[in-house]
């Protein structure tokens, strides 16, 4: 039997080149290490469609559902077994029950250590805290820039001290640096647009702020609050916020549900950051949405067969819910139609998990 793992590396990259489809390059890298290395280098700048990242099986492997070819790939990934985790840029923030932190990169296995958790929680905060709220601290973190394409990013963490709080990290820092931010609510929502972090709070408050990179020691950050917005929805009991850029524009896409666990309605506003205004809107046009836990992103579907036009994909991203029902959470996924308002399937499966139940990852090498 030909032993795969020793073709030789010109015939690897001819046939790289005839692989299109991003699945595929995955399925190809999985097959062992030289295979895997003959596919790190080609960069894929295009708009992918997200994969769907099923339920941590507390095993070595994850499995990712493609929306476009309905099919599921198997992929060894023991680096987050057990693992909270976090997708933005194409990459996993992760967290163990130790604390330790990482960024990781699923498809090349690409690891970079992150400062413990114990240096953003004081001493005393960890002596009061419980087991699980310590090791549920975690709540959103978001990448300036994928770090497969440059150096020069920043990754912000939204964790729960006793309050919500911010803090960065930038390549090379030996430390989190906590940002100075007196929000009046804790954060609902953050996403990097135009070169500056956004975040909303439950009360509607709009903040705004950017990180200088490695290249400043020591940045001082200075969060400014763009506007309140006293829209009645931010009183309202079982709404999400989420925050994404859709062509050029950016988006609060809010998301209700019955109880915290059953999604029924999206509604979808443009936050004008010039006039300082919030419309809403009632069409995507080509576009579609994929929305799960701590990140939103956007496609054009006209450019894939799958896709759905004016539609919203969601998973289940009701943390408070997972550890209060059976099996954990990945129950509430589905493709929202923003024109008749009607929710269907996209997944023929149920995936549970209470630590790390699916979500969405963008494909990239």
């Amino acid at each position: 039997m030909a032993n795969w793992a020793e073709l030789p590396q010109d015939l690897l990259t001819q046939i790289t080149k005839r692989v299109i489809a991003i699945e595929d390059f995955i399925a190809f890298g999985a097959v062992c290490t030289s295979w895997r290395s003959s596919v790190a280098t080609k960069k894929l700048f295009s708009p992918q469609v997200p994969l769907l990242t099923l339920a941590d099986k507390d095993d070595d492997y994850r499995e990712f559902y493609s929306r476009l070819k309905k099919k599921v790939s198997r992929i060894f990934l023991p680096e987050i077994r057990g693992r909270e985790c976090f997708p933005s840029e194409g990459w996993l923030f992760t967290m163990s029950y130790t604390g330790e932190m990482n960024l990781l990169h699923p498809f090349s296995h690409i690891n970079i250590q992150l400062p413990p958790r114990e240096d953003l929680l004081t001493a005393e905060l960890l002596r009061e805290a419980p087991v699980e709220d310590d090791w549920s601290c975690m709540d959103k973190a978001i990448l300036s820039a994928s770090p497969s394409l440059t150096s020069d990013y920043v990754l912000v963490l939204n964790y729960y001290g006793h309050i919500n709080s911010l803090a960065f990290w930038r390549p090379g820092d030996l430390n989190w640096t906590n940002i100075d931010i007196n929000t009046h609510g804790s954060v609902a929502t953050m996403n990097y647009y135009k070169g500056q972090f956004y975040c909303i709070t439950w009360s509607g408050q709009v903040w705004v702020f950017d990180v200088a990179g490695p290249s400043i020691t020591k940045p001082i950050v200075k969060p400014r609050l763009l506007i309140w917005l006293k829209d009645k929805i931010f009183s309202q009991s079982a709404v999400k916020f989420y925050l994404v850029e859709l062509s050029g524009a950016l988006l609060i896409v809010t998301r209700f549900s019955h109880g915290g666990c059953q999604t029924f309605k999206f509604k979808v506003f443009e936050l004008d950051i010039i006039k300082l205004e919030l419309k809403e809107i009632n069409t995507l046009g080509d576009s579609a949405i994929f929305m799960g836990l701590n990140g939103v992103s956007s496609v054009d579907s006209s450019k894939f067969i799958g896709v759905k036009p004016n539609h919203i994909y969601f998973t289940d991203d009701w943390e408070e819910e997972f550890k209060n029902v059976e099996g954990g959470g990945g129950r509430d996924m589905g493709a929202y139609n923003i024109e008749d308002g009607k929710i269907e399937s996209f997944y023929p499966g149920l995936s549970l998990s209470p630590i790390s139940p699916p979500t969405w990852v963008t494909p990239s090498f």
